[in-house]
């Protein structure tokens, strides 16, 4: 499976770097990206011996996102 970024049914992706136009750090783009490497980090951080541990993983991971994106 190949993955790419993702477009929207409009086409769009989202494109963004952590500097705003003034050349300083935009506080909006990094603290998504320090969300999202949490959430990285939460799927990385499990016992691969154990399923239960890996669905826990998943599971901690969607309620992260959830939470931080408020999506219901």
């Amino acid at each position: 499976m190949k993955l790419e970024k993702y477009k929207n049914k409009d086409g769009i992706e989202l494109s963004f770097n952590s500097m705003s136009e003034d050349g300083r750090e935009g506080s909006g783009a990094v603290l998504i990206q320090e969300i999202i490497s949490e959430a990285i980090n939460i799927l990385n951080v499990y016992d691969s011996s154990s399923t239960m541990s890996m669905n826990m993983a998943i599971q901690n991971t969607k309620k992260f996102l959830k939470a931080n994106f408020d999506i219901g």
